[in-house]
């Protein structure tokens, strides 16, 4: 379905939810009542707000491009999948036609229930784990790639470095959050390095928590594989404690590289 045509269709569920909305009361107007779903406060705080400045812009653009008058109506999943649950279920109370977010994959797993559970669109903006578009649901949609396929392009993005830095690492240590995001991606990697003949092997893989406090046990047991690299899945804080760590262990690795977590880039 292209942009255009998904626009009538949401348009046209909003029209339609005015008039039968589940029970629910809903005041008749012209305008698509927008649920956006982002942990703002809690461990993914930083990332959350910065998806709602992006959020915030999002309005006058749709407006001026596509003629849609828009309302964000927003929510703080406190990054916390049952928060999730609950905020997603409010804000249809509130009226939403549709939902959008919410950046971590476990919350967009539970939202996803609720939506398909009301028949209202849900828009997934950022969430890779694959296995919440892939039961049936009719009113979940995904606007991010899955976790193989991000991981995929990330690992040939690797190989396009390694040739020009002319540098040939041989070895990895494979690192990641235990998380919904991170399990994903532990699954996929693991099956993608051999099948893309990639030029390094996988010599240890050590999964961590991203509310963790200390990582010293992880940094140590990493830096004993005496891996030419460090593959890295994580997410903000737990990104920064890390390599903290691999400073203070004077762990002198080639470097970090990460197949595509917001961790690194933020």
């Amino acid at each position: 379905m292209n942009r255009r045509n998904f626009t009538k269709a949401l348009t046209a569920t909003a029209a339609a939810a005015a008039l039968a909305p589940f029970n629910i009361v809903r005041a008749q107007n012209n305008r698509l009542k927008i649920g956006v779903l982002l942990p703002k406060s809690g461990l993914q705080g930083l990332i959350g707000q910065s998806c709602q400045k992006g959020a915030d812009l999002a309005p006058a653009v749709i407006r001026d491009w596509l003629g849609v008058d828009i309302e964000l109506m927003n929510a703080d999943t406190e990054t916390n999948i049952d928060t999730a649950r609950t905020r997603a279920e409010r804000l249809i109370q509130n009226g939403v036609h549709c939902l959008v977010g919410p950046f971590d994959s476990g919350a967009a797993g539970a939202i996803a229930q609720v939506a398909e559970q009301h028949g209202i669109p849900f828009v997934i903006n950022i969430a890779a784990a694959p296995q919440i578009t892939e039961q049936g649901y009719k009113f979940v949609f995904r606007n991010f790639p899955i976790a193989s396929e991000l991981v995929k392009n990330g690992l040939t993005l690797i190989e396009d470095l390694f040739r020009a830095t002319k540098i040939s690492p041989r070895t990895a240590v494979f690192m990641h959050v235990n998380d919904t995001f991170g399990q994903a991606n532990a699954k996929a990697i693991p099956t993608l390095v051999p099948q893309l003949k990639l030029t390094f092997r996988l010599v240890e893989t050590i999964s961590y928590d991203p509310a963790a406090k200390d990582l010293t046990v992880e940094v140590t047991k990493a830096k004993t594989t005496k891996a030419d690299f460090l593959l890295l899945v994580c997410r903000l804080n737990d990104a920064i404690m890390l390599r903290r760590e691999i400073v203070k262990q004077r762990w002198n690795t080639m470097g970090i590289v990460s197949p595509g977590s917001p961790g690194m880039y933020e």
